[in-house]
């Protein structure tokens, strides 16, 4: 038997209002069909990482119940590339084979460079068309041959504009695009583009803010580069089959007061501005935006700050492959956005909304974690969730920080983790919530949840559905969790506490320990560890700083869950 460690350093803190989110219910729940996972072959590799020990999730002091912003808990941005294996999709017969670059035979590729006084266009068909007013670009082309552009230059009033039914890949060569007058990048064809960033290279883009949008100041400058669902071998596993329907989500509320008179001014960069002369108005959107699939590869970065709708956004499906970094920071509107799937294989995504009331990080129907590092903040609001998909969210590897208002990460189908690390903070409700099945299967999980109702574990178990800890590490804080079903293949601990304070190490039998990220009074606190090296039939108990304050003389199988008692006061 050996510990690991879960340490915390206190942080500054900033005060925020905040609300308790309503609990989905039954009747508002869609129905979700099982799928099989992507890609030919089945299952994904295991990309899993050990148990959290040497983690060090940060601490604070706040109050739950709509106390301190998610600051408290701070999270970064990731700097530090992960190693994960970028594997090239061979066979046709796969369903992303047409997700890689690699599988395109592209012609002669074309260039645009982009400047103050405008933009140089070679190298295209002759079929192409190309509009040019000024920086603004945009380029018709009704061949079915794949198209590929390098982009390079930089214009601060700029933009381009792509109607292109074939593949299309676009090489970020070191280019910066600021529009003032709609989306910065804008596809608008059926075919798949492959955003390619060029090794070492450092590309940025934004949007023009909407007139219409409430004005949002001080918002920081960007800065430089910086198978499926089988809950583990053997039986013991409940069907997880005809899903309830559930409500879509809805708009998020803006609460902000606009100026006087908005038609006047916009707000760049968080500059007040006149708003430009312009002969064309661009289509407000997002910054980047394709109406077609979208895919990232390469090894350079892209940062994106969005002003609008949406910072990357695929009205179809994204993936983003290892090697490269993406950096979006969004004053308003969701972060990262897919109409269908979303995969994340690798790389460094970092995704900053503290300024939007809106999601994060989101897909339409399933997503896919194997690899990378993401790091997601969500703090604009009552309605600001940090990861979310419409359908299943499957983690298989990776590390995922989660810092949000509302629920941290939420699957509105089964959430399945596999491997991986995820550490999740919520300030006004949960830490990690599905509104059908939580299946915990490897890997090692942090949560942390607000107070009474709240949680840091939360599956829809009043509508039958269940959270099963099969394996892995999981330490959860919260006002309440959901109970660990009797099938589940490994044992955990689960305590009740009058209060449980930040700064003060919890520790379990000599396994697990860690300090809170903030402080449980008003209601108390339940205190749930899960390891594989808890044993049946043996006592454990917990400690406060070294000192006894509960004693479970026996842990009992095969349920998942043991008694602790509660705090005395």
């Amino acid at each position: 038997m050996y510990r690991f460690r879960i340490l915390a350093m206190a942080l500054c803190l900033i005060a925020l209002g905040a609300g308790m989110s309503a609990q989905n219910t039954g009747a508002d729940r869609r129905q979700n069909t099982r799928m099989m996972p992507p890609g030919g072959g089945g299952m994904f590799p295991d990309g899993g990482m050990g148990p959290m020990r040497g983690m060090m999730p940060p601490g604070g002091g706040m109050m739950p119940f709509g106390g301190g912003g998610i600051d408290q808990f701070g999270v970064d941005f990731a700097k530090e590339m992960p190693q994960d294996k970028d594997v090239v999709v061979k066979s046709k017969a796969d369903t992303l084979y047409n997700y890689y670059v690699e599988n395109v035979k592209f012609g002669t590729m074309a260039k645009i460079v982009f400047s103050d006084n405008g933009a140089e266009v070679v190298g295209l068909p002759e079929d192409a068309k190309v509009e040019k007013e000024g920086a603004y670009l945009t380029i018709t082309s009704k061949s079915v041959a794949p198209l590929a552009i390098e982009l390079s230059g930089k214009t601060e009033d700029g933009a381009l504009v792509l109607n292109v039914d074939a593949p299309l890949k676009l090489l970020f060569n070191n280019v910066t695009v600021k529009s003032q007058r709609g989306d910065a990048i804008l596809s608008q064809g059926k075919g798949h583009v492959y955003a390619v960033l060029a090794e070492g290279s450092v590309n940025e883009l934004s949007d023009c803010r909407n007139p219409e949008m409430p004005p949002m100041m001080g918002f920081p400058p960007m800065g430089g580069p910086g198978g499926f669902g089988q809950p583990g071998a053997g039986g013991g596993r409940p069907d997880m089959g005809n899903r309830p329907d559930f409500r879509p989500g809805g708009m998020p509320s803006m609460n902000r007061d606009r100026e006087e008179n908005p038609e006047d001014y916009h707000v760049q960069y968080g500059i007040r501005m006149k708003k430009p002369m312009m002969k064309k108005k661009l289509k407000m959107d997002g910054t980047f935006v394709c109406t077609g699939p979208l895919t990232v590869s390469g090894k350079g970065s892209l940062q994106i700050q969005s002003n609008n709708k949406v910072g990357l956004k695929s009205k179809a499906s994204l993936m983003l492959r290892p090697g490269n970094e993406i950096t979006v920071r969004a004053l308003s509107g969701k972060g990262v956005n897919a109409k269908n799937e979303l995969y994340i294989y690798g790389g460094i995504l970092n995704v900053d909304c503290s300024f939007s009331a809106d999601k994060a990080l989101t897909c339409g129907r399933n997503m896919y974690i194997r690899g990378g590092h993401t790091v997601v903040k969500a703090g604009g609001g009552e309605s600001s969730e940090g990861v979310e998909s419409k359908f299943i969210m499957q983690i298989d590897g990776g590390v995922v920080e989660v810092a949000a208002q509302d629920d941290a990460i939420n699957a509105q189908g089964d959430l399945i983790i596999n491997g991986g690390k995820v550490v999740a903070y919520s300030t006004t409700n949960d830490a990690v919530d599905a509104n059908c099945n939580i299946v915990i299967n490897g890997g090692s999980v942090f949560a942390s949840g607000n107070g009474m109702p709240e949680g840091g574990l939360d599956c829809a178990d009043e509508e039958g559905y269940r959270l099963f800890i099969n394996g892995g590490t999981v330490v959860a804080v919260g006002g309440r969790h959901s109970m660990p079903d009797k099938q589940s293949r490994q044992l955990s601990i689960q305590w009740r506490l009058n209060n449980l304070e930040a700064d003060k190490e919890y520790a379990v039998g000599g396994i697990c320990s860690y300090k809170s990220p903030r402080t449980y009074q008003m209601g108390g606190a339940t205190l749930l560890f899960s390891s594989p090296e808890l044993q049946a039939g043996k006592p454990y108990t917990l400690t406060i700083d070294g000192a006894e304050a509960e004693r479970i003389e026996s842990l009992s199988a095969p349920l998942g869950t043991a008694g602790g008692g509660r705090w005395p006061m």
